[in-house]
């Protein structure tokens, strides 16, 4: 890890720390044992932390060396643009369309993505159905938009913008990708009707045999306070995912975000629609799909967590992207990571682990 990286993992980590230190009801003793073992205190309400299973659970510590697994070749993971580049040979069918690419405030054309450099055209494609303006650089739904049109008039978020001010929109700020709007299978739109809700699946390489697997895979859900995306931290629901069945848990709140909903949720709050035990539909196709490509990049990106979108009911899906960092809170909120005796011969292959805890079998 760089010099740079590093500060960049002590000022977030400062910087969660900070929020979390008017926690109610936790204790400078609690906090303090908290510290010890590695975690931040803002695990204490997300994760059974107890001493009998603390040694069970990726600590924050640890999870900061995750990033470093896909070095050399992160960056190549965490750039939309160039993920889509590098994938799109081998698994194009798998990836969203692309409808433009804007790049330091104007739209360009990309070797390999066709008619991507004109506002026009974007527009075009935009009278077909909604699409997506997102970062190319950005994690965890920052800054992710749906433009769309309704009756002739152009929307942002669902607010009408003018055409010149979509334009400025667009080209002012960060590079972005504008892709299509990914439609999903008809069991998570009754769920979450309003947001795109998405499946990560976190991936790793056995180090001993070389073939992929599926450490965790987690269903998130949208809500009111999260808007139309999906993400667990501005304030969706994670589900966690049988990986024989397809089968989802109890969904569950984060209790750290800005959020109306609370706790462990058999059913979405605002549809009513229910979620325990609700079966993804196509859920043997979409495993063996999402492991396949994780075993032709494995290479590359032995760590990875894809967001994917289930399309239909045989189990047609969308990849949005791959994430490097991809050991969010709510992976472990459904269990420890590390109970798993594959995921920890992984981490400790690949020196996540602190080094009292590497030589554990």
């Amino acid at each position: 890890m760089g010099l740079r990286t590093l500060l960049e993992s002590v000022r977030s980590a400062l910087a969660t720390e900070i929020r979390g230190v008017e926690q109610p009801g936790l204790t400078w003793e609690r906090r303090l044992w908290l510290y010890r073992h590695g975690f931040l205190s803002s695990k204490d309400a997300i994760w059974d932390l107890t001493p009998g299973t603390v040694e069970q659970y990726l600590s924050d510590v640890e999870y900061r060396r995750v990033r470093g697994i896909d070095d050399p070749y992160t960056e190549a993971l965490a750039n939309k643009l160039l993920f889509h580049l590098l994938v799109s040979p081998t698994h194009d069918h798998l990836l969203a369309d692309i409808h433009g690419v804007v790049m330091d405030g104007t739209f360009v054309d990309v070797p390999g993505i066709p008619e991507t450099d004109s506002f026009e055209q974007f527009l075009e494609r935009l009278a077909d159905a909604p699409a997506i303006a997102k970062p190319i650089q950005a994690a965890r739904g920052d800054e992710i938009q749906r433009i769309d049109r309704l009756d002739g008039q152009l929307r942002l978020d669902g607010r009408p913008i003018e055409r010149t001010t979509l334009y400025e929109t667009l080209i002012e700020g960060r590079d972005r990708l504008l892709t299509e709007h990914v439609s999903q299978a008809e069991y998570a739109a009754r769920i979450a009707p309003d947001s795109t809700n998405t499946i990560r699946f976190l991936t790793m390489i056995d180090p001993e045999t070389g073939e992929p697997f599926v450490a965790r895979a987690v269903h998130r859900f949208g809500t009111p306070s999260s808007g139309h995306i999906d993400n667990w931290g501005a304030g969706g629901l994670s589900a966690e995912i049988d990986p024989d069945t397809g089968t989802l848990s109890r969904a569950v709140a984060n209790s750290h975000s800005e959020t109306t909903v609370e706790g462990w949720n058999d059913s979405h709050p605002e549809t009513g629609t229910q979620i325990a035990d609700c079966t993804v539909p196509g859920w043997e196709q979409i495993n063996a799909s999402v492991r396949e490509l994780a075993g032709t990049y494995g290479r590359l990106w032995p760590h990875v967590g894809w967001d994917v979108v289930v399309r239909d009911d045989a189990g047609s899906v969308t990849v949005l992207e791959g994430d490097p960092q991809s050991v969010d809170a709510d992976i472990q909120a459904h269990g420890p990571l590390l109970a798993d005796d594959r995921v920890r011969r992984f981490y400790r292959h690949h020196g996540v682990l602190a080094s009292e805890r590497r030589g554990i079998a």
